[in-house]
């Protein structure tokens, strides 16, 4: 976020006023460089701190803390990472430790409980949230001044409903902050995603890079990757970690989507008999239940998707209507309907219910068939309708597992990215038949050499044809044979 001069000088001005007591606080303060001091004095309750590395994001949170436990004497201040112990080895050594020894500020540390305890009462405390939904679910009931998330682009949780649901209203009887800290990754969706991107209103956006940290020479790291690794520069991770930059690495994307080669915006030879359609269906409840409708020719190699569909907290009920919709639609006369089968009691409640028949979908060896599908991907056998957004956004959003910068096998998708319309789409693409299309035969127009041509050759077979039958049936010792036609018009021998 950028403020001018005199609107800086204000909020330092009123803040250095409103420390002037605590000698404590006002060292704290006054050791954090600028960017980090409008942070601090920013009023806004929703605060995203989007940065590059080492442009010192989790000091920031550590200082920001701590002055918040020191001007409001009894508060609860929370640091959350994505594990208990990733946030234990980001806040605590390097950083709470640190600015407790500077200032001398006499903290008392738990290291069973990760309780920080100041002189005047105030708490800082470390958990981690990304293990399962129950973590998170422990904070509830909680009163927080304060709360610190880092690496906020990178939970498998729901940050949205952590950020909402879980910690604001923990927040409502201290007029609480909750600030969130990251940096760009693969992970284009979620809360953090849509916050820096201007998708996600309410919320104040702070940037600065390394080279705005005092503490670090930014430019000689830089310099030196210029010097030794110079295509490391070309690479999305260089983007990501030192331009701040929202960018994917292709490798590591599960489908190998490109809207240039895999859209389309209406079917071939839309009335022509030889049309096969399938839905697919993946159930979920706090996930999307999702659906796909697509579509394989007899003549055609490409498997087209046509319709998608998606939304939470469906009932059986609900899902079997809407599946009832699709399948009522006088236009795609639907084959086959395929779904996950997880819960299979609700889905043979719902084959009673309704007479929709199932077939479950095939979920052994995912990653192979997701690979297999990426060879129809490259080369345009899999087409999505242009309005299917929502698909095409996951396609482009869903990566692999990673440690580190390195793919995790056996592959699994990240369980930070929605899956649940590739899922769907997945179903149905294995469960098509495109592949064994066979190319439509050309009608000649009457008149031209290649129909004469065609039509002398038809009536040379004829005669060879009633040859043939004419000899097997004078023939003495055709011991028992017969001749007989053929659905194509030609001729056999039959024996018996």
């Amino acid at each position: 976020m950028e403020l001018h001069p005199e609107t800086t000088n204000s909020l330092l001005d009123d803040a250095i006023a409103l420390l002037s007591g605590d000698s404590y606080a006002l060292g704290v303060y006054e050791s954090a460089f600028p960017q980090q001091q409008q942070v601090i004095d920013d009023p806004s309750r929703l605060k995203a701190i989007h940065c590059t590395r080492r442009a010192a994001k989790s000091f920031t949170a550590g200082l920001y803390m701590v002055l918040t436990a020191l001007r409001f004497p009894g508060c609860n201040c929370l640091f959350v990472g994505l594990t208990r112990q990733s946030a234990l080895d980001i806040i605590m050594k390097d950083i709470l430790k640190v600015i407790d020894r500077t200032h001398q500020l006499g903290i008392h540390v738990n290291n069973k409980s990760l309780d920080c305890t100041f002189p005047n009462g105030s708490v800082i405390r470390i958990t981690g949230v990304d293990v399962s939904e129950d973590e998170m679910n422990k904070l509830l009931g909680k009163k927080y001044k304060l709360v610190c998330i880092d690496e906020s682009s990178l939970y498998t949780v729901n940050l949205a409903h952590l950020v909402y649901d879980i910690l604001g209203p923990a927040m409502a009887d201290e007029s609480g902050t909750i600030a969130l800290f990251g940096t760009s990754s693969n992970f284009t969706q979620g809360l953090f995603f849509d916050i820096t991107n201007g998708k996600e209103q309410g919320w104040s956006i702070h940037r600065w890079s390394a080279h705005e940290n005092p503490h670090i020479d930014w430019k000689a790291q830089l310099d030196e990757i210029a010097k030794n690794r110079p295509l490391y520069m070309e690479t999305p991770q260089f983007r990501q970690w030192y331009l701040n930059e929202w960018v994917i690495e292709t490798d590591k994307l599960v489908y190998k989507f490109n809207p240039d080669r895999n859209l389309f915006r209406d079917l071939p030879y839309p009335h022509s008999k030889g049309w096969h359609y399938v839905l697919s269906c993946d159930l979920g409840w706090e996930d999307d239940t999702a659906i796909v409708l697509s579509a394989y020719h007899d003549n055609d190699p490409t498997f087209w998707v046509i319709k998608t569909f998606k939304q939470k907290h469906m009932t059986f009920d609900a899902v079997e209507t809407k599946l009832l919709t699709f399948l009522s639609d006088p236009k795609y006369p639907v084959n086959s309907v395929i779904i996950d089968g997880a819960n299979k009691q609700g889905v043979e409640t719902m084959t009673m219910r309704s007479n929709i028949y199932f077939e479950y979908a095939d979920k052994l060896g995912k990653a192979d068939h997701i690979e297999i599908c990426n060879g129809d991907l490259i080369q345009g056998n899999v087409k999505l309708h242009q309005d299917c957004h929502d698909l095409v956004d996951e396609m482009m959003a869903l990566v692999w597992k990673t440690s580190g910068d390195k793919i995790v096998y056996p592959k699994k998708e990240h369980p930070n990215l929605p899956n649940h319309l590739c899922d769907a789409f997945l179903y149905g693409w294995f469960n098509g038949y495109h592949f064994l299309s066979t190319p439509a035969k050309k009608a000649l127009t009457p008149g031209t050499p290649e129909y004469i041509k065609e039509q002398e050759d038809l009536h040379k077979q004829a005669i060879m044809d009633k040859i043939k039958r004419d000899q097997a049936t004078n023939n003495p010792n055709g011991s028992g044979r017969t001749w007989v036609n053929n659905a194509d018009g030609s001729a056999i021998w039959n024996n018996w």
